[in-house]
């Protein structure tokens, strides 16, 4: 009795001490991954992936989830950085050893008069990207363009021949069903957090 009464204080502070050690691992260490939401199916699609000349659809992908964007190689913007960011994200899931078994990312031009084969494989080589898991697909231009907005990816041609378009990084899940929109223009954006929502599917 008397022991605790000298050291009360002490034995107060560790046990707020070890409360908060464990507050802390649920919350840090141990956080729940919640479920994303399914925003819509994604629309179906069968385009060449221009690496090996196969074809590859929505259907042929499922079992994976997936990483789906739109773009073009001119863009002299937004284009480049975001394919940049995604070769980040393919070099976390190599490390994972779930890219091309469990995950997989899909590049979709909406200019492929001028994307052609060897732009594209030019463009994939200057932002880092592997064919190992990444399909660079080319189709047709109006279905290409319908396509992207019937994943919620606004593109408009513009007179001189490029594109206005949302720089949008769409994941697919394993059922072909759109979960979540990643705003590819935020600039606080990581690829360790493409992948964190990635992960939440697998």
């Amino acid at each position: 009795m008397t022991f605790l009464k000298k050291h009360s204080f002490k034995i107060a502070v560790l046990a707020l001490c070890a409360v908060m050690a464990v507050y802390l691992f649920i919350t840090k260490v141990m956080e729940p991954n919640e479920p994303l939401p399914v925003e819509q199916a994604a629309p179906a699609f069968e385009m060449t992936n221009v690496a090996n000349g196969e074809k590859v659809s929505l259907e042929s992908t499922n079992g994976k989830a997936r990483i789906v964007y739109f773009y073009f190689a001119n863009c002299p913007d937004v284009c480049p950085p975001t394919t940049f960011l995604l070769s980040q994200v393919q070099d976390i899931l190599k490390e994972q050893g779930t890219l091309g078994n469990k995950a997989e990312l899909i590049s979709i031009t909406f200019d492929p008069e001028r994307d052609t084969p060897e732009v594209i494989m030019d463009f994939a080589e200057r932002t880092f990207a592997e064919f190992e898991g990444w399909s660079f697909l080319r189709g047709e231009e109006e279905e290409t363009i319908q396509l992207a907005r019937d994943f919620q990816v606004g593109v408009m041609k513009l007179e001189d021949g490029a594109f206005a378009h949302f720089n949008v990084i769409t994941l697919v899940d394993q059922e072909g069903q759109i979960r979540k929109w990643i705003n590819g223009n935020d600039e606080e954006l990581t690829a360790e957090q493409i992948v964190k929502e990635l992960n939440k599917l697998l």
